[in-house]
């Protein structure tokens, strides 16, 4: 999984998909939400944390490697 990626997860029991915008390199990894609170999530080496941009909300969402999968090509409008 690499910056660029398309990646899906499961978020409310629906399938959500988005973009890979980084592979975090460190364990801990923090953003602030655009209502000005803050998410931090802890990963590993072996399974790191994953910035990803939604499809659906446009917003930043962090995920652990372990939570994504690959998703299809989104189809052009």
């Amino acid at each position: 999984m690499r910056e660029g990626s398309r990646v899906a997860w499961s978020y409310g029991g629906a399938k959500t998909t988005g973009v890979v915008q980084s592979v975090a390199k460190s364990n801990r990894v923090s953003i602030k939400t655009r209502s000005g609170g803050t998410v931090t999530r802890v990963g590993s080496a072996d399974d790191p944390i994953v910035r990803i941009k939604s499809d659906v909300t446009g917003n930043t969402v962090l995920k652990r490697r372990s939570e994504l999968s690959t998703a299809k090509k989104a189809k052009k409008k």
